[in-house]
């Protein structure tokens, strides 16, 4: 399938024209998510608008992808199924998208228990809908896959190595904070873009699409935007480990070297420099870190993602 997904490094340094949801902004959002992901207590600002700046192009794009294949599929909405489509061939990421499928059917399972409760009987045998989402990933999934490779991920229960990593990075994170800076830390895994569901479906403009989202598919949309920043937090976490020289390690001083030599434009200067005393994820590597992303080569090769769109790897697929 062909995109004209614009270069991550363009949106780094403009805005990525948006058109409606231009005015709509989740820097701030994205400052507490990044925070509860690994980065300093206060992060940049200008770091959490290139974040947004990116999210926001590659969401666009996979819109544009899961709208061709909507078209394909005769169907007059974008659905959950365009997007598993999509993610087919990342089985990694596929089975990360299942589980979180599943929890918010679980989740859901437990709201309506709650609200059953108070529902007469003869109500109770309409209300029964748990499992959609595992349901409508099942049976497309059954439709498509040839091997078993696709269906056999239900009933995968292997480690998430990432998610993993994030936790042991959480509980190292923790252990040096007070009560106050805990609570604020707690109150930052809470945040998600499906919390803001309105905002989020005005940020997209989803408004001014031909074929339009439903329900689910938003959820996943929400999910993806939410993993796509913790990858860019994960990517930017290892290029700042990499621009730290390493006593008695001769080839740390070559890693930091390449890095300066690539970022040698004054903006760059400005950007690393002017803030080298902080601990906060850098503009600049995120920059680095969306190039080595796009490169099958380098340190975060195993991470280079299997779609790739006119040179430009996406993160959330």
């Amino acid at each position: 399938m062909n995109n004209t997904a614009a270069s991550p490094m363009s949106t780094a340094t403009s805005s990525s024209g948006r058109s409606a949801g231009k005015s709509i902004s989740f820097a701030a959002e994205l400052q507490s998510m990044m925070f509860s992901l690994g980065d300093a207590r206060r992060p940049l600002h200008e770091t959490a608008v290139l974040v947004e700046d990116v999210v926001h192009t590659q969401l666009i794009n996979l819109l544009q992808q899961a709208a061709e294949v909507s078209q394909l599929r005769g169907a007059r909405v974008i659905s959950a199924e365009d997007l598993l489509f999509l993610m087919r061939k990342d089985k990694k990421k596929l089975r990360r998208l299942l589980k979180y499928m599943f929890f918010r059917d679980y989740k859901s399972k437990i709201i309506k228990g709650i609200d059953e409760d108070d529902l007469p009987e003869d109500k109770l045998s309409g209300s029964s809908n748990t499992n959609k989402r595992q349901k409508i990933a099942q049976d497309f999934l059954n439709s498509i896959d040839q091997t078993g490779e696709l269906l056999a991920m239900f009933e995968d229960d292997e480690v998430d190595e990432v998610k993993q990593e994030r936790m042991e990075r959480a509980e190292r994170q923790t252990r040096i904070m007070d009560s106050a800076q805990y609570a604020e830390f707690c109150e930052s895994r809470q945040l998600s873009f499906s919390k803001k569901a309105s905002k989020f479906r005005d940020w997209l403009d989803c408004g001014g699409m031909e074929i339009k989202p439903n329900v689910v598919a938003m959820e996943i949309l929400a999910y993806l935007a939410y993993e796509t920043v913790a990858q860019l937090v994960d990517l930017a976490l290892l290029v700042r480990q990499d621009m730290v020289t390493k006593a008695g390690d001769p080839f740390s001083h070559a890693i930091s070297a390449t890095f300066i030599q690539y970022h040698s434009s004054a903006e760059s200067a400005a950007a690393c420099g002017g803030e080298a005393h902080s601990d906060a994820i850098q503009p600049c590597h995120i920059r680095e870190a969306i190039r080595r992303y796009g490169h099958k080569i380098g340190p975060l090769s195993p991470f280079t993602s299997a779609h790739r769109r006119n040179g430009m790897a996406f993160l959330a697929c």
